[in-house]
């Protein structure tokens, strides 16, 4: 939860507004609500995304040799319905230990895989990462989730959660809460950037950290 995402600055000047002028989700990407009352520019390079793709790279490899632990998560969300299964992720995953990444990893800002949380604990990504995976392995769609880096403004803290679609709402899996709550509900997250595995979005608005941009 303590981090700062300077990298979202750093994408804010390399992408400048115009650059994604021609740019629109594809037609699997386009969500029926707005995400923390914001407009979305969606963009399929996520390259500069450095921490995520190194995260996903790891997993990937690791995943032949996925622990019972992880294997059993997973069994535990077939046959459940959509919400059903988000509840339960949430859940599990909320169930494991806060440990800040200097403990863990003597660095600030690590993106554990799953695998690694589940052995070590983690800070909001990596609850965050852990549950997109946990619902991506149970076989909810790419399209229908994403991670989101955010502003707790209420806090004033950097946060990451995830964020889950079902029947046209945005649901947050969060670590500092133990429901899953509609993303309408928390006015005082102003999302910085999301991401997933189809490409990344700039949060844009009165409602976005960097508002000014427009």
């Amino acid at each position: 939860m303590r981090l700062r995402y300077r990298l979202a600055i750093v994408l804010l000047l390399a992408f400048p507004a115009a650059s994604f002028a021609a740019k629109e989700p594809a037609p699997s990407l386009r969500q029926p609500v707005s995400l923390f009352g914001t407009s979305e520019i969606f963009s399929a390079d996520s390259s500069a995304f450095y921490k995520w793709h190194g995260m996903m790279r790891r997993y990937a490899l690791e995943r032949r040799h996925a622990p019972p632990a992880w294997r059993e998560l997973v069994q535990s969300l077939q046959g459940l319905d959509l919400r059903a299964q988000i509840e339960r992720a949430n859940a599990a995953i909320n169930s494991h230990p806060y440990v800040p990444s200097p403990v863990n990893w003597h660095e600030s800002n690590y993106w554990e895989t799953p695998f690694e949380f589940l052995r070590k604990g983690g800070q909001c990504q990596d609850y965050a990462i852990a549950k997109y995976l946990l619902l991506r392995e149970a076989g909810v769609p790419a399209a229908g989730l994403r991670v989101v880096v955010l502003r707790d403004t209420q806090l004033g803290l950097d946060h990451a959660v995830t964020v889950a679609y079902v029947g046209g709402e945005a649901l947050v899996l969060d670590n500092l809460r133990s429901a899953v709550v509609p993303a309408s509900s928390l006015p005082e997250y102003e999302p910085y950037y999301s991401i997933n595995e189809e490409g990344w979005w700039l949060h844009r608005g009165p409602h976005a950290r960097y508002a000014a941009i427009r």
